[in-house]
């Protein structure tokens, strides 16, 4: 073999196995590199997870947080359709979340009279916003319901519109207490100028009453003019009765408070009714379903008396033949359940939320839904004879007691008062 050619083989080799060492260094170095970046990439995905469960996590409680607040929340995007819909917009409106996501919210709000100016539609539609306006719903069942909404316009992250959230929260029973309010009011007004006449129609009453008395003991019983004194006589205590009546519904009224038992008050008015309807040709069964704690009530005994009698007597007159009065007491006093609170603050909180309630109930002919909200106004009736004053009196002693009182139809057929009166109030405050 030529040594030139050795020579250059064994520097070809060399050359060969200094290539080979590059390589595997190289091969060494990527191995680290990608062995770092294995190691990166592991601890990148860890730090990815931890910040999906973390978002995850963060959506869950503000899904929970928008569920459990009692404000309505939708929102839609920029077709219009709803694509968030929370429970208490359930609960408002009565549409399932399943039944409205995805559909136009036009179509699931649909009013009979145009109100898109008053809606997350308009919004949508000017870029306007709307903050604490009114407006009324159509529920799933067609009812009617005030709302109080704010609409706000949704960005998305560069900031441009991507859709409408309107909040909503039902004010029905605000709107009814404020026509209750104004109601009160004018009755109020009623009443202050009822009180001045009824104080100018005692005086010339008691004169009539008066000379009337002098003429029927002053006539011979022979005599027919007798016949016409005794009309006068109880038109004029029939006009007494109302003018007391009135005065009672319109001065003021000082309770004198002691002890009651709500449960013997009770049996002993039942008592009395009894012995009544032994005079009469009703058949009527007295069933009582009464609370077995002994309830002793701080109220004024007189004015309470007063106020089951005149329930029970109505519910008696509304029976025509035969028929059944129910009367049942509950006893419901607050338990806290938090462990944060105070023995004052529990204490006053059983104060404020402990009552009894008394319903009475009857199985008389019961009273028309369209006369129900105006049982307890003066001077409506549902006797050809009465006043209209009792119950009006009635709620006005209630409501002395800081209590409230009721009245509905019952499903079958009846009518249902139903009292509530606070067990652990202080009227001395």
């Amino acid at each position: 073999m030529d040594y030139q050619n050795v020579d250059k083989l064994t520097s070809a080799f060399h050359d060969f196995t200094q290539v080979i060492d590059k390589f595997e260094k190289t091969y060494n170095l990527l191995q680290d590199r990608i062995d770092s970046l294995n190691k990166q990439l592991e601890n990148k995905n860890i730090e990815l997870e931890k910040k999906v469960e973390e978002s995850e996590n963060i959506k869950n409680f503000l899904n929970n947080i928008l569920d459990n607040v009692h404000t309505g929340v939708l929102s839609i995007d920029m077709s219009g359709n709803i694509n968030l819909f929370n429970k208490a917009a359930e609960m408002i409106t009565g549409f399932d979340k399943e039944e409205v996501i995805n559909k136009a919210y036009r179509k699931v709000f649909y009013q009979e009279s145009r109100q898109d100016s008053k809606s997350a539609i308009y919004t949508l539609s000017t870029g306007k916003e709307s903050f604490k306006r009114q407006k009324q719903i159509l529920t799933y069942n067609s009812e009617k319901k005030n709302v109080e909404f704010s609409t706000s316009i949704v960005h998305n992250y560069k900031g441009e519109p991507d859709g409408v959230v309107e909040t909503f929260v039902d004010i029905s029973e605000i709107k009814e207490l404020q026509d209750r309010i104004s109601h009160i009011e004018t009755l109020a007004a009623l009443g202050e100028m009822s009180a001045n006449v009824a104080h100018e129609i005692r005086n010339p009453l008691a004169a009539i009453s008066g000379f009337s008395g002098l003429l029927d003991r002053q006539i011979p019983l022979e005599d027919p003019k007798k016949k016409l004194i005794k009309p006068i006589i109880e038109g004029v205590n029939r006009l007494n009765n109302i003018v007391s009546n009135l005065l009672t519904l319109t001065r003021p009224q000082t309770l004198n408070i002691s002890e009651c038992d709500i449960n013997k008050t009770i049996n002993e008015l039942i008592d009395f009714f009894k012995m009544g309807i032994a005079d009469s040709n009703k058949q009527i069964d007295f069933i009582t379903n009464l609370d077995k704690n002994n309830i002793m009530l701080n109220c004024d005994g007189q004015l309470i008396q007063q106020v089951l009698s005149n329930i029970i007597r109505n519910a008696w007159e509304a029976i025509e033949s035969n028929g059944s009065i129910t009367i049942s007491t509950k006893v419901n006093i607050l338990e806290p359940m938090s462990d944060v609170l105070d023995e004052d603050e529990i204490r006053e909180l059983i104060r404020l939320f402990s009552f009894i309630e008394i319903q009475i109930e009857d199985t008389g002919s019961g009273i028309d839904e369209d006369r129900l909200h105006k049982i307890f106004n003066p001077f409506f009736s549902t006797k050809n004879e009465g006043n209209g004053l009792g119950l009006a009196i009635c709620k006005k002693f209630i409501q002395l007691h800081k209590g409230d009182i009721h009245v509905s139809n019952k499903v079958d057929k009846g009518t249902r008062f139903t009292i509530s009166l606070p067990l652990f109030e202080n009227f001395n405050e």
